[in-house]
């Protein structure tokens, strides 16, 4: 026990033979303090979305894009990015695995997310090409075949394109005749199709310029579809998500909007709610078919159950999210069957174990890692064997290469993917926490990003706990194990080298989650027991109101007293207590050897007596009840006697009543048992269900009868 430290927190990994980059991970960086990096996003398709929300797409040029299969990807329009969102996300990515490392285990984005999501065609040829060298002049001539215009050269940089030079000819072009020759119908195709793998689909971080290399690509149309733009796309978001998961990056790029549809699919604690669907102003064909499931979130959003652009609140969801939180299954038979074809039809291959291409980019697309994203059971998955700091290669310095050539090694796991689809048995259940996956998992994995020690003492807005939770969890599962460990007689050793345990780590816990000021002060966290007689019940307020009205009821519930000023005879020790009487039963008092003695009889003389004359007859007075002291409610009771409408006194020789009231002065009996005190006594009266006349005048009557037998 002398090196025990349960109570600090160590975010993993435990293992560090999976993780092997977690030294220059960003969540480094964040565990030390440096928690507000947001990362920039980068993008240059804006105008592209306010030229087609104020200029139509021309219905001939719809019909070429939809034969492109980068229809989807239109039809969905442009999300608005939230930053926070993406950067907490990345905190999370591990370029090891190519997936999001969260407390429920590992996900990622699969080649079913791409075409469900946006229709993109993930089967086929890789994205690949020859990088020849080309000078300004001749990158004019290639757009002045494909695109229809011929930039100026001030709007190149080197092989890249201004993204305001294709912007200003697509609005000169924006009136197309209904005779418009199909090779103007094809270039403006190519001006949009051009416009959005290279700004939207594969952008980089340049923010404002397009990468020629895309464009003979387009050339011939017919084939533009038999290209594997979906797992292209998919490669150039894992490498940009790999790069910006690095300590020193500030920016991402790639297909942000998949990543955060991705995100609100599936993570509950993410995503906002859909009011309702925006107005789409474009005139889509009726011969074109619908949108994929990305256009459900082209919506208007209401934030009261979640937050957006505050990476705080979304790092510490994150930390704390558990299973019922993230959906391993957003699409069901159903809903898949429900999509386009071109959303479904290509099934075959999300579960493929191969590497995808861009260009100069080659990553791995690894869905054994998260078996479950497919109802099918997740096992401990095998390392591919692959670098993990593949992401520093890139284009720079490599001009005049053939990517194709370069890659060979990677083209036949690629051509031969059907031979490399995983399969498992089908298992929707969630994992058990005792499951040897997660077991495996939790000893590998980063899982948490906060630092409950990283927090100052007066920092504004929002406060992340979850990790300050973790730890507290972590210590008293701790306490818990070691307990089982000691058996069912431990020694007195153990006992008292447990109790330090408890003790010392247990303060250091608090102190660790700054909470350091309960130590000195006792547990307190039982609430009183409450008794019923001591809580006040509500008062209706309902029916007749004024004196009359509040009498009526009192008399009606019994809490109307009647107080009497009686001498009392020295010579009767006869006593009655009227509130005693209950339904069909008298009290008879006889003398006995120690004063007076009582003997119930039933006698049925009371037909319609309430039950709120007295619930146990065994409790006479209030004294009985409370002893010599009343509660403080009985005080402030409503109080009657001024009446004018009830009898205030009835005059009962030989009767004291035990219901006192607290002003009452009694004096104690003499040394004879004789009372010699004028008392004033009150009972309740009730109707008794035949008439105007109450309960006392049947006393008063078996009363003189007793007397008369006596």
């Amino acid at each position: 026990m002398t090196g025990y430290s349960a109570y600090r927190l160590d975010p993993g990994p435990l293992e560090p033979s999976v993780l092997t980059q977690q030294l220059t991970h960003r969540s480094r960086d964040i565990w030390n303090g440096s928690v507000n990096m947001i990362l920039n996003t980068r993008r240059c398709d804006g105008k592209l979305w306010d030229l087609v929300k104020k200029y139509p797409i021309h219905p001939r040029v719809l019909e070429m894009i939809e034969l492109s299969g980068l229809y989807g990807v239109y039809r969905s329009n442009r999300p608005s990015i939230d930053r926070s969102l993406i950067t907490s996300l990345v905190e999370r990515w591990r370029p090891e695995t190519h997936t999001f490392h969260f407390r429920t285990g590992e996900a990622t984005i699969t080649l079913q997310d791409v075409e469900v999501l946006y229709g993109l065609p993930v089967n086929g040829d890789p994205v690949l090409g020859d990088e020849s060298i080309r000078t300004i002049g001749d990158w004019q001539n290639i757009c002045q075949r494909l695109l229809g215009f011929i930039p100026r050269p001030q709007d190149f940089n080197r092989s890249s394109l201004k993204v305001t030079a294709l912007n200003a000819h697509m609005l000169e072009q924006l009136q197309l005749p209904d005779l418009t020759t199909q090779e103007m119908i094809d270039q403006m195709a190519r001006c949009y199709m051009f416009w959005m793998i290279a700004g939207m689909m594969m952008a980089d971080t340049s923010g404002n310029y397009l990468k020629l290399m895309y464009l003979p690509m387009l050339e011939d149309l017919n084939v533009v579809s038999s290209y594997s733009w979906g797992s292209a796309t998919l490669a150039c978001l894992y490498r940009f998500l790999c790069k910006a998961s690095q300590s020193n990056q500030n920016e991402i790029a790639g297909f942000l909007p998949l990543l955060q549809i991705w995100a609100w699919e599936r993570v509950t604690v993410l995503r906002p709610q859909v009011i309702a669907q925006r107005d789409i102003e474009n005139n889509f064909l009726a011969c074109l078919p619908r949108g994929p499931r990305a256009t459900r979130w082209f919506a208007h959003f209401s934030w009261t159950d979640t937050t957006k652009h505050v990476l705080k609140v979304f790092r510490d969801a994150l930390d704390s999210m558990t299973e019922d939180q993230f959906i391993w299954e957003p699409y069901s038979d159903d809903l898949i069957e429900s999509l386009p074809d071109y959303c479904r039809i290509e099934r075959d291959i999300w579960r493929v174990r191969a590497p995808i291409f861009c260009w100069d980019i080659v990553e791995v697309h690894l869905p054994d890692r998260v078996m479950r994203q497919f109802g099918l059971k997740q096992t401990i998955p095998t390392p591919f064997l692959f670098d993990a700091t593949h992401f520093h290669y890139d284009r720079r310095g490599r001009r005049n290469t053939n990517w194709k050539l370069e890659h060979a090694q990677w083209l036949p796991l690629w051509n031969q993917r059907l031979q490399y689809v995983c399969d498992a048995p089908v298992n929707r259940e969630p994992l058990r926490y005792d499951d040897p996956y997660l077991i495996w998992f939790r000893r590998i994995t980063r899982l948490v990003i906060g630092n409950p020690t990283q927090r100052p003492q007066q920092q504004e807005g929002y406060v992340p706990n979850s990790t300050a939770y973790e730890t507290m969890v972590r210590h008293i599962h701790s306490m818990v194990d070691r307990a089982k460990a000691l058996g069912d007689q431990p020694s007195m050793e153990d006992l008292y080298i447990f109790r330090a345990m408890v003790r010392n780590e247990g303060e250091k816990c608090l102190t660790y989650v700054h909470e350091a000021a309960r130590i000195n002060v006792q547990a307190d966290y039982r609430r009183d027991e409450v008794h019923d007689d001591h809580l006040h019940h509500p008062v209706r307020r309902r029916g007749k109101g004024g004196v009359a009205g509040r009498r009526a009821r009192a008399v009606e519930k019994g809490r109307a007293p009647i107080e009497m000023d009686e001498p009392v005879s020295e010579d009767d020790h006869t006593t009655c207590d009227f509130g005693s009487i209950s339904r069909g039963q008298t009290q008879e008092f006889t003398p006995g050897a120690s004063g007076m003695t009582y003997q119930p009889t039933n006698t049925d003389i009371v037909p319609y007596m309430a039950s709120q004359i007295l619930r146990n007859s065994s409790l006479s007075s209030l004294e009985n009840v409370f002893g010599g002291s009343r509660p403080q409610h009985f005080e402030n009771a409503p109080n009657f006697n001024s009446s004018p409408g009830l009898p205030m006194s009835i005059e009962t020789p030989g009767v004291v009543n035990h219901l006192e009231d607290s002003n009452d002065e009694v004096e104690n009996e003499n040394e004879c048992g004789e009372p010699s005190v004028k008392e004033k006594r009150r009972i309740f009266p009730k109707r008794c269900g035949t008439g105007s006349h109450y309960l006392y005048q049947h006393g008063k009557k078996k009363q003189e009868t007793r007397n008369k037998e006596l």
